[in-house]
């Protein structure tokens, strides 16, 4: 009974906690979001009130198998790998959270190059991460377990594909949107800062990935492994929260060249945004940076 506290439920307990923690910066930063940008239009509110409700239920579901493991089934759980029905739904939602991230920043890759085929080849990563998760979750829910042997390569292929997805996303739209700077020193600095959150918020779910994938390479056994893939969703969604949310600051940036009259304002050239906030619309162009 220790070996199966210590190597599957207490990874289960910490991303609970970490998953509690995420949970709720996403709410501040979607309250932030609705807030800042009342007039987005309704995909992108949507898009948002969807990853919310998908965090909801996610965590609900994994506070209610953790209770339903520790609580109320311990004295009769055996120590084999068996998680609670619960957590196994829970862990289905690990599909849809990570693939609208995905997808929203595939669609602002693609209004930055314009590259049919970058924008092809990435698709088809997101898509074949959403089906591979997509699968190991209803077989998991179906056979109330996970069976490692059975889908060793499927959980090792869609860990990897995550890696190559999240690392040619935030790549290509560092890089093309480098490549979109005026070469003006006031912009230059904004875009070089720009880079650097492209970059943050896409190599963030890839370590994360990259930890899971070597950990159950060494230890397929323990929940390690699944815990860090637990915690994902939650690091995608704050991504994806952080990503709109910065466009205020951005684009106030931007719009100081602007007003003053100096050519810089040459950069309203790398829009990529919706809308921006009631303040910068009073007689000014939109400005959009492509987060």
């Amino acid at each position: 009974m220790a070996n199966y506290t210590g190597s599957h439920l207490g990874p289960i307990l910490i991303s609970l906690v970490i998953s509690g923690i995420l949970y709720g910066c996403a709410l501040v930063q979607a309250y932030v979001y609705y807030t800042l940008f009342p007039k987005d239009s309704w995909k992108l509110r949507t898009l948002v009130a969807s990853e919310m409700l998908f965090q909801t239920v996610h965590l609900a579901l994994l506070v209610a198998g953790v209770w339903w493991t520790v609580a109320t089934d311990y004295s009769q759980r055996p120590q084999v790998l068996e998680l609670a029905p619960a957590t196994t739904i829970g862990v289905l939602f690990s599909a849809p959270i990570p693939f609208c991230t995905q997808a929203f920043f595939v669609f602002r890759l693609y209004t930055f190059s314009h590259k049919k085929a970058l924008i092809i080849f990435c698709s088809f990563l997101v898509v074949t991460q959403f089906v591979f998760t997509l699968m190991i979750s209803t077989s998991t829910v179906a056979a109330r377990g996970l069976s490692l042997q059975s889908w060793q390569w499927n959980i090792i292929s869609t860990l990897f594909i995550t890696i190559c997805a999240d690392a040619v996303i935030a790549m290509s739209m560092s890089y093309y949107l480098k490549t979109s700077d005026p070469g003006f020193h006031r912009t230059s600095r904004v875009v070089d800062r720009m880079v650097l959150y492209i970059m943050a918020t896409g190599i963030i779910p890839s370590i994360s990935a990259l930890a899971s994938a070597i950990l159950f390479l060494i230890v397929p056994y323990a929940y390690v492994w699944l815990g860090l893939f637990v915690i994902e969703s939650g690091i995608y969604t704050n991504s994806l929260l952080a990503a709109l949310n910065v466009r205020d600051q951005f684009s106030r940036e931007l719009q100081c060249p602007v007003l003053a009259g100096g050519s810089e304002g040459q950069l309203s050239t790398l829009v990529i945004l919706d809308n921006c906030t009631p303040s910068q619309r009073q007689g000014q162009t939109t400005v959009r940076t492509g987060l």
